[in-house]
Order: C-alpha cells, then sequence, then structure tokens
C-alpha cells in the first residue's frame, strides 16, 4: 500500500455506492423494470437489499406487490425493507396486510402498537401486544411498551406489573433496569430508582451512552454532583469524544441538571433508542437501524436518534442517504458540529470532495473556536494533497489544542504527524522534521511515525543508520504491514545492500502486490542483483498500478534505458510511506 492509499484507508466505497444504484425511485423505473415487470422488481429488490440499500429495496419490493399482493413472502421482506428505510407510511400498510395473512406476526403487530402508542390508542396498542406471537422477542419488548401505556394512563398497578416483568429480562439487561429506575423517578421513588441504576451498572450499563446520561441525570437531580463526574469521566476514558457526554460535563459544571423527561411517547422512543444501541454494540446492525426507525416514529425530532441513524447508514454505505440525515440535525442541537463534519466525510465518501470541504469551510467561519472542524478540514485537505490548505488547518487545530508548544498534549500526536507530511510535501523539511519528532515523542514511538520519519532520512541520505534502525523497530511492531517492509528493503537499497534488499522487497510484493511503489522499488533492487527481464517486467507492473504522474515519467524512463550506476546520495525520489487514514 502507498502513503496515497493510505491517507484514504477507510474511505473505500466510492464506486459501491455508484454500482449499487442509489437514485431516487422516479429514476429507478427504467426499461428493466418496466420490461421485466414483478420478475425485474423482485430481483431488484434482491440485489438492493443484499447491497444493503434499504432504500431502493423497500421501493423495489413495494414494485414487486403491486403484481403479487398477496404474497405473505414478499408482504415480510417488505416490510424489513421499508422500516430500515424509515417508510413509516409504506410499512404500517404493509404491516396491516400481513395481519390479513398471519395475525400474530411478531413484527407487523409491533409496529401497529407502536404507532396506535403514538396515536395516544393505548388500547389498539395493548391488544396488539396481546395477539403477537410469544417468544423471547416479545418478552423483550412487550413490557417496555406496556411501562410507558401505565405512564400514560396513569395506571399504578400496570406500572408495577411492567416492572416486575421487566425484571426478569436478561437480554440486555441493563435496558430494561434503566427504563424502570426513569419512571420510578417520575414517580417519586428515588431510592428505589437507585437500586435499578445500581443493577444495571452491575449489568454492563455504563459502557452505553444511553445509561451513562440517563443516570447521570438522576444523580445530578439528586445533588450527587462527583458520582455523576465520575460516571461521565469513565465514559468519556472508555469511547471517542462525544457531544452529549461533553454537554453533560458542561452542565455539571454550571449545576444545570438536565430536566427528567415525563412525556410517554419520548419515553418510549429512548426505549426503543437504548435497544438499538445495545444491538448496535454486538454488531447486530440491521436489526439496531430497526429498533432506530420505530424511535424515529415515535421521536421525529430527536437529534441523538437521528443522528445514530445516520451513523448507520454511512456504515452501510448509504453515503449520500447519511450526508442527507446529518444535514437535516438542527443548528441548535448538541450535536450540531460534529453532524456537519460527519456530513462532510460522508459527501467525501461518495466523491463529492469540493462539497465536502465548502461544509466545512463553511462551519470554520461559523464556529472558529471547534477544534474538531479544523481537524477535519485539514484531513479532507490532505486526502486532496491540498497541502499548504491542510497545513494552515492544523496549524488552527494544534494552537488551540490543550497543550502548549512547549509541552504539547500526547493526544495530539497525530496532528504534528499530519502536519509533519504536510511540510515535507511542501519541501520545508526542517520544519517537518521538528514535527514528526513531536510526533515520535508524543505517541511513544508509534510504527506510523517511526516508519515516516525513517524513510525520509534514508530517502534524503542523512541519518542513515538510525533511519534504518527506526524503521526495524516499525516492521517488528507492525510485521505484516506491506508499506513498512516496503521501507526497510528501500533502506537496505539506498545503503547498497541489494541482495538484503531484494529479500525485503520481495516480501512486502507478495503483502502489497497491486502497489505501485512497491513494486517499482521491486523492480529497481532486481536490476541492481542483475536480473534486469524481471526488472523490466516489474517495472511494466508499476505502470498498470497507476503510478503518480512524476513516478509514471521515472518509470517509463527507467524501461527505456535502465538504472545508471548507483550514487552514494540521490534526490529524494517518493513520498514517505506509511501515512494513516482520517
Amino acid at each position: 500500500m502507498n502513503w496515497r492509499q493510505g491517507i484514504l484507508i477507510g474511505l473505500a466505497g466510492v464506486s459501491a455506492l455508484v454500482a449499487s444504484g442509489v437514485v431516487y425511485i422516479s429514476q429507478r423505473v427504467d426499461a428493466y423494470i418496466v420490461e421485466q415487470g414483478a420478475a425485474g422488481a423482485y430481483l431488484a429488490a434482491r440485489q438492493a437489499t443484499l447491497s444493503k440499500d434499504a432504500a431502493a429495496a423497500g421501493d423495489y419490493w413495494s414494485m414487486a406487490l403491486l403484481a403479487r399482493p398477496q404474497d405473505g413472502q414478499l408482504l415480510r421482506q417488505a416490510l424489513q425493507a421499508q422500516i430500515l428505510a424509515g417508510q413509516m407510511d409504506a410499512s404500517l400498510d404493509t404491516a396491516t396486510r400481513i395481519l390479513a395473512d398471519k395475525p400474530t406476526n411478531r413484527q407487523a403487530r409491533l409496529l401497529l402498537a407502536i404507532d396506535a402508542f403514538k396515536n395516544k390508542d393505548y388500547d389498539a396498542a395493548q391488544t396488539h401486544l396481546d395477539t403477537m406471537e410469544k417468544g423471547p422477542f416479545a418478552e423483550m419488548l412487550n413490557p417496555n411498551i406496556r411501562l410507558w401505556i401505565s405512564v400514560a394512563q396513569n395506571d399504578e398497578a400496570a406500572r408495577a406489573r411492567a416492572i416486575e416483568q421487566l425484571g426478569r429480562g436478561s437480554v440486555f439487561a441493563a435496558v430494561p433496569l434503566a427504563q424502570s429506575a426513569h419512571v420510578l423517578e417520575l414517580n417519586g421513588e428515588t431510592d428505589k430508582a437507585q437500586r435499578y441504576y445500581s443493577d444495571a451498572i452491575r449489568a454492563g450499563g455504563a459502557r452505553y451512552i444511553f445509561f451513562t446520561l440517563s443516570y447521570g441525570g438522576f444523580l445530578q437531580r439528586q445533588g450527587e454532583l462527583a458520582q455523576a463526574q465520575k460516571l461521565y469521566a469513565f465514559w468519556a476514558s472508555q469511547n471517542l469524544d462525544n457531544a452529549y457526554i461533553q454537554d453533560a460535563q458542561n452542565r455539571l459544571e454550571v449545576d444545570k441538571p438536565p430536566a427528567l423527561n415525563a412525556n410517554p411517547q419520548s419515553g418510549l422512543a429512548s426505549a426503543f433508542s437504548a435497544i438499538a444501541e445495545a444491538m448496535a454494540s454486538e454488531q447486530r446492525m440491521d436489526l439496531a437501524l430497526g429498533f432506530y426507525r420505530m424511535a424515529q416514529h415515535l421521536e421525529p425530532d430527536n437529534d441523538r436518534t437521528n443522528f445514530a441513524v445516520a451513523t448507520l447508514l454511512g456504515a452501510r454505505e448509504r453515503y449520500v442517504r447519511a450526508a442527507e440525515q446529518f444535514a437535516a440535525i438542527p443548528s441548535k442541537a448538541v450535536s450540531y458540529a460534529d453532524a456537519q463534519i460527519q456530513r462532510a466525510q460522508m459527501l467525501f465518501q461518495a466523491g463529492a470532495s469540493e462539497a465536502a470541504i465548502a461544509v466545512l469551510s463553511a462551519q470554520s467561519r461559523a464556529n472558529p473556536e471547534n477544534r474538531d472542524i479544523f481537524i477535519s478540514l485539514g484531513d479532507l485537505y490532505r486526502s486532496e494533497h491540498r497541502f499548504a490548505e491542510a497545513e494552515t488547518a492544523y496549524d488552527k487545530a494544534i494552537e488551540m489544542g490543550a497543550g502548549s508548544a512547549q509541552d504539547p498534549n500526547p493526544r495530539d500526536w497525530f496532528l504534528y504527524f499530519a502536519r509533519g507530511m504536510m511540510r515535507e510535501r511542501l519541501g520545508t523539511w526542517d520544519l517537518a522534521e521538528l514535527d514528526l519528532q513531536t510526533a515520535r515523542k508524543l505517541s511513544g514511538d508509534e510504527p506510523n511515525v517511526l516508519n515516516y520519519l525513517g524513510y525520509s532520512w534514508i530517502n534524503q541520505g542523512i541519518y542513515l543508520d538510525e533511519g534504518l534502525k527506526i524503521i526495524r523497530e516499525a516492521v517488528k511492531k507492525e510485521p505484516k504491514n506491506g508499506a513498512f517492509v516496503d521501507s526497510l528493503g528501500w533502506a537496505h537499497y539506498r545503503l547498497g545492500n541489494y541482495k538484503q534488499a531484494l529479500i525485503l522487497l520481495e516480501r512486502a510484493s507478495q503483502i502489497e502486490s497491486a502497489d505501485p511503489v512497491v513494486t517499482d522499488h521491486l523492480g529497481d533492487a532486481l536490476w541492481r542483483v542483475g536480473r534486469k527481464v524481471e526488472a523490466r517486467y516489474q517495472w511494466r507492473k508499476a505502470l498498470a498500478f497507476e503510478p503518480t504522474p512524476e513516478d509514471r515519467v521515472k518509470i517509463e524512463e527507467k524501461l527505456l534505458v535502465g538504472l545508471g550506476p548507483p550514487e552514494k546520495k540521490k534526490p529524494k525520489a517518493h513520498m514517505p510511506r506509511g501515512g494513516t487514514a482520517i
């Protein structure tokens, strides 16, 4: 893998977006579908389902049903796709039709129960729950819904029964325990609520954001500020930065506790969001998205739920739809800035790099104190090889860091690494080296940094022994990293150790078999040991792997005249290796 591929790790999938045909239904009714009718729609629906394009799948299943409206299998497949796509009106119609064939269908009854609850028809919701086919699925969900029906109807006896029933569950136990604690606090039973929250902690609740925010709010309302801070700090230590946790910590600092949510509809929505989060933590992504969609149906304007839906759409490589979902999060939302950053990332992965940069550029002007925006903007510029602009963005992010220039924050090692890469590309090596050495110190010899710095020294003909030493360290830490092995081989090549270089470069080529830089290096080593036919073969392969225009010219020249006599020092010919992902 060359450096250019390295900085774009995780951004693959653009072609998949095009291949999967992410367009609206009006555009999908093409000649093929018209000609093939129901069969064409069915095949298109299957393909869209396999590619995880739920919106397309929902539309195609609906089209297939036009020809076979009573087909039970089609109805169930359509319902699943419609729910995942958030096509709730269509899914409610499909659910009603399913019940004509199978009155106890769990998914159909669940959806209709939720809709009845939303419309405050609690008797109908109860009927759907009573009629639902029994099983673990129903045992997990029914008590959550009945709990909030009891709150809506102010039915103390039903509330007690629901809490007792929820206490029996073992699947995602932290969810029902936290829900019960919430309702107990609503009822003024704070001591009992505390016991339920404590049980939820023992059930692993502290790893979930829904629980952390719920319990943290409870603690703050009870005046237990130190305990709330410990809870938030624990979550933050185990996870990436999160706007909602930061907001909770900010509230704590000014002693402004969040209001206790007494709205039954919002409460049930939070239950489904919590179940979805638990599902996602176990990589059950389709189920997670389905539960989030049900939460959206109950509470369409919940920013945290909408952010989670957008995140899952991005994970399914539905980049355009994810960007649209992130864009819909309002500016007043706690997660607005994060949503804009993610929106830009989704646009980038969809191939709209200029639009992505425009989004973050606008945000950098609107929110000049938000450091994450400048970091993300720098990453996007870097990926587009706009090195000067990337350096400027990283400058701003580093200036805004928690540490000083003399004592930088260790968490900022990657920023110094990224700026160092940009400065190297801009030809300001003295400044680049300072950044790379800082990144090395802050990161504790992170292998990407070691590799990059060592390769830079070797390629410039300076600090050869030290360069070789730290590249060896990088390879020792990640022996299967093809870029690192290539760097070590190239270091031996520059030192004139051609036989050793060849052994390492052949190994690198096996790991990164389609990398133009690795293949080019292998060709050079083969030439130096006298295997010139094989060398030219590798150079021709390198040309087929789309090298940079600069490298293409050099390779084509080598194909014509070969390599000249070895030089003790050579000018820098290639970008240092081992860049990391955005």
